[in-house]
């Protein structure tokens, strides 16, 4: 059993446990919006520095206050390598400053069963797209299962294979369970460039396609640094019911904490049934 621990606490976000939950319900409480129509499958939400990210990552995760979700399931990118599938933590624990989030073992000791999915530590080790979702989780959830998975490839055909063998897996958990996909957007591009860029994506996003998402971001006119997890998660869920995206907050790094010289792009979006 595997207790992994933070690896981005006090960069990323506050290693200190009061600071961490004030930051995180202030961004919640800020987030302000209306519901969605339809019922909730998944959330897109960006992973960068809380100080950068956090006000968008909120308008996401406010969804799901209040809902019965009992597990999570969370698909994020792999910075520090490219590798052909999935890698999914089968158990252990999951630890943040707020304390350790029980892995799912019921659903990740199947999800290695499937074709493109196996454990390897090293993908998880210093990955923070994934590690700075579960403290917002862990205060939007309370007690949840956590199911950490960090896609390697951005093959469109691969991220669909592996959207299956979930899928099957999936559809035996009685228990509610919610799909968080991890991306940011475009790079370091200037304000009104970005704009333009994450546009392209949104809209695509909008029509639900992933042939064409692939596609402008293969072509580099639009970009997201979690293309495979963005597919493999559509993909996912129009196997399981959802049809839409509703785009809830765009932003970039430019509105929240940084120059407009060179800036990061963020979305927060919901996949709905």
């Amino acid at each position: 059993m595997w207790h992994r621990k933070p690896a981005v606490a006090g960069s990323f976000y506050p290693s200190n446990p009061g600071k961490l939950t004030s930051d995180i319900d202030s961004y919640l409480k800020n987030a302000a919006g209306s519901g969605i129509e339809g019922e909730l499958f998944g959330l897109i939400v960006p992973h960068a520095g809380y100080v950068y990210s956090g006000p968008v990552a909120a308008y996401s995760y406010r969804l799901l206050q209040g809902l019965d979700v009992q597990v999570a399931v969370v698909l994020a990118p792999c910075h520090r390598a490219r590798f052909d599938g999935a890698s999914v933590i089968p158990s252990g624990l999951y630890a943040t400053p707020l304390g350790d989030v029980p892995i799912d073992e019921a659903i990740g000791s199947e999800l290695v069963k499937r074709a493109g999915m196996k454990f390897i530590r090293e993908a998880h080790e210093s990955e923070h797209s994934l590690e700075v979702q579960v403290p917002f989780l862990q205060r939007v959830l309370g007690d949840f299962t956590l199911v950490p998975i960090v896609v390697g490839t951005t093959d469109l055909a691969v991220c669909r294979s592996l959207a299956a063998g979930m899928a099957e897996v999936l559809a035996e958990e009685k228990r509610r369970f919610v799909v968080v996909i991890s991306t940011d957007l475009s790079h370091y591009h200037p304000y009104e460039e970005a704009k333009k860029i994450d546009g392209i994506f949104i809209e695509a996003l909008k029509r639900y396609n992933t042939g064409e998402l692939h596609n402008s971001i293969s072509t580099d006119r639009a970009q997201a640094c979690g293309e495979g997890p963005v597919l493999t998660g559509l993909e996912l869920g129009s196997r399981m019911g959802a049809s839409r995206v509703e785009v809830l907050r765009y932003a970039n790094s430019g509105d929240t904490a940084g120059g407009r010289d060179q800036v990061v792009g963020y979305l927060a979006a919901a996949i709905v049934k």
